[in-house]
């Protein structure tokens, strides 16, 4: 089976969050159980890591009644044998940001992704190799669904790859205005309810849904929570009406790249059938890296976060003072995004130089140091698509402490009677009184050094690699080859 992944980021050429990570190691996964995982990615000026490329064929895409010319360069995903396409188009990609700059969001960010689409559409004439399916990642890939149903439509003939759209994080939809939808040359049918228009606008995300023969979420939890009103984002009437071809498929990560026994970043590594040296050694390195004073023996607790609404750490800092004062709990944060929480982050630490450190911005070294040397990692997340960030600390040996939401709930399994190997802490409501009760569960099993060290021995041993994951998508791509198009 031969399946063309097309987004806007992939790890490590490009990358600005968990999408990038997912398109850089799922396919890997994908290629191992015998398929032939591709992917298509723009050549934005800040792509890294590309030792080596291939110029294959000239391209030539249409926006706003225009041909625009560029180039599809081959390369491959950096340490292994899977093949990126880049797309080199000056005018769209040769910026100094993917989706935006110092000023925001690229105005034109709309005629970018009927570019990067338009060409994955033509990939089968630059390579000569031809895809069976079209894995098409958030909103800026999300259009392919709907060239797919359109070039169906003028060639009913012809064979056309089916489609599948994965929705990482379906509070960005890519919302426009009736005149981008325009210039996408689409059919003047595909605007209305049941295709691009929402609200009066062109919503790119829901274009996707309404048009793509199967689509997919990064967790079985949120596949369920984004057809209700509290979380669909205002796209919960759509994604009930394509409820039976919604499939939630949990993202695994890269347990090569994240592995405590040979990182790098790591002062020490870390054994999981014997952690205790490893976990200490980089705990004590990590408290002289951010000039606490701990002790050794007071848990401590990581954070590594962006700063805003959905992550909920404005819940941890509302109750911060008082863990201060009435608990023997320290805390490493390392996070960027809102001012006020990041002052608010500075006068803690402050405030607390002994048991607060802290570093606004953000270091992957500094990351990875924090999921090795924690006791415990703090996601208090008003929803969470899948997280990786829980992942990566459980295979490093801390243990998380997060709301029961999306991918959170679909990992993290808590002590309770009626959970088999428990590997963490969930709390129910986004409330600062929920994450103290949650904090000071973690508290009292630290203090029980055995139930500790095995609820610690359950998080390293956590499945959490791609393989069954890989499986999955490989149904949900024959599911896709069995099914009709919506507007066949």
């Amino acid at each position: 089976m031969k399946v063309l992944f097309v987004s806007p980021e992939v790890s490590p050429i490009v990358r600005t969050g968990g999408l990038g990570d997912v398109v850089g190691s799922l396919p890997i996964a994908i290629n191992g159980l015998g398929a032939d995982a591709r992917i298509l990615c723009p050549m934005h000026r800040v792509c890294t890591q590309i030792k080596s490329k291939k110029y294959l064929k000239a391209i030539r895409v249409k926006v706003e009644d225009l041909f625009i010319e560029g180039k599809v360069w081959k390369t491959s995903l950096p340490g292994t044998k899977v093949t990126v396409y880049l797309l080199d188009l000056p005018k769209f990609y040769d910026r100094p940001g993917v989706y935006a700059d110092q000023n925001g969001d690229f105005p034109d960010n709309p005629q970018r992704a009927f570019a990067l689409c338009q060409a994955a559409l033509q990939i089968h004439e630059v390579t000569d190799w031809n895809p069976d399916i079209i894995h098409a990642h958030d909103w800026m890939a999300a259009p392919v669904c709907a060239y797919l149903n359109a070039a169906k439509l003028n060639n009913p003939s012809v064979k056309i790859p089916k489609s599948v759209l994965t929705i990482h994080n379906l509070q960005h939809q890519g919302i426009f205005d009736y005149e981008d939808f325009r210039s996408a040359g689409f059919p003047s049918s595909y605007w209305g309810m049941d295709s691009f228009e929402k609200d009066g606008s062109m919503n790119l995300l829901k274009g996707g849904i309404q048009h793509a023969d199967k689509i997919t979420t990064v967790s079985p939890t949120y596949a369920e929570e984004i057809r209700t009103p509290q979380y669909g984002c205002g796209l919960e009437a759509s994604l009930e009406y394509r409820g039976a071809d919604l499939i939630g498929i949990l993202n695994g990560i890269d347990t090569d790249g994240w592995n405590p026994k040979k990182d790098a970043a790591l002062p020490h590594t870390i054994s999981p059938t014997r952690p205790k040296s490893g976990k200490l050694s980089c705990k004590n390195a990590l408290l002289k890296e951010l000039k606490m004073q701990a002790s050794l023996e007071s848990p401590l607790f990581g954070i590594v976060s962006r700063l805003y609404e959905q992550k909920g750490l404005d819940l941890l800092l509302e109750i911060l003072p008082q863990l201060m004062a009435e608990t023997h709990a320290n805390f490493a944060i390392l996070g960027s995004g809102d001012p006020v929480q990041e002052e608010a982050i500075r006068e803690l630490s402050l405030s607390y130089p002994d048991r607060i450190g802290s570093m606004i911005g953000f270091d992957d070294g500094l990351a990875r140091r924090i999921f090795g040397g924690s006791d415990f990692f703090i996601m208090p997340s008003r929803f969470e698509p899948c997280g990786l960030a829980q992942q990566y600390a459980m295979r490093y040996g801390s243990l998380p402490v997060a709301r029961k939401t999306g991918g959170l709930a679909d990992t993290i399994r808590p002590i309770s009677s009626t959970e088999h190997s428990p590997n963490g802490f969930l709390f129910s409501e986004p409330t600062g009184i929920e994450l103290w009760n949650s904090i000071k569960e973690a508290l009292s099993v630290f203090a029980n050094k055995r139930k500790f060290s095995q609820l610690r021995k359950n998080a390293f041993f956590q499945d959490c690699g791609w393989g069954h994951a890989a499986e999955q998508y490989l149904q949900t791509y024959k599911w896709a080859l069995d099914a009709r198009s919506l507007l066949n």
